[in-house]
């Protein structure tokens, strides 16, 4: 790698641009960066072995499509990871699957916080993609309403609420299952 001394900084009189290691492209990358637009969204969500993103293991994910008013469940993604495999693979079908896609999700920072620690050193960038927050949906819904109360942001009490079918399950699909309904009952598409 060449380098320039300090020496030679000064005896040409400025600076010498830092000089950047050439990363190998990934495959994924074009995807993740792709300027088509599909209007379609990825409801999302993970199941970790904790709830601090910075050190969690990823166990599980879950993804579906929603096009429209309507949530693909034909085209869903559900991987489990273990500690003995590499996660490339997995993570390169996720990525294949998401694209550009805007991402929606039920606390979704911690979901993107674990996966932007796993894709980065992979693709060499944080996931990209536009991030839509279901309870930040509710809780805008409900901070207009008048009145003075705490808003319930616990996922199973937003469904409630919202007159949706409850989770069928704990598991990392039953909850992009119930973000996606949270999304389409809160934000319905335009026609």
């Amino acid at each position: 790698m060449p380098t320039e001394t300090i020496a030679g900084v000064v005896a040409n009189g400025a600076v010498a641009p830092s000089v950047v290691p050439a990363v190998p492209e990934h495959p994924d990358r074009a995807l993740l960066l792709s300027g088509e637009e599909s209007g379609e969204r990825v409801a999302i969500h993970c199941e970790a072995t904790s709830f601090d993103a910075a050190t969690a293991d990823l166990r599980s994910i879950a993804a579906v499509r929603i096009r429209g008013s309507r949530v693909l469940t034909s085209q869903r993604l559900i991987l489990s990871f273990w500690p003995t495999e590499p996660a490339e693979p997995a993570l390169s079908r996720l990525l294949a699957f998401i694209g550009n896609r805007p991402l929606v999700g039920y606390y979704l920072d911690f979901t993107v916080g674990l996966l932007d620690r796993l894709v980065q050193p992979m693709v060499g960038m944080a996931l990209p993609n536009p991030r839509i927050e279901v309870s930040s949906l509710y809780y805008g819904r409900k901070a207009k309403a008048p009145g003075k109360y705490a808003v319930d942001l616990r996922l199973d009490s937003i469904l409630r609420d919202l007159d949706l079918p409850p989770r069928t399950g704990e598991d990392a699909y039953a909850s992009a299952l119930a973000a996606a309904m949270v999304y389409l009952r809160l934000e319905p598409p335009r026609p």
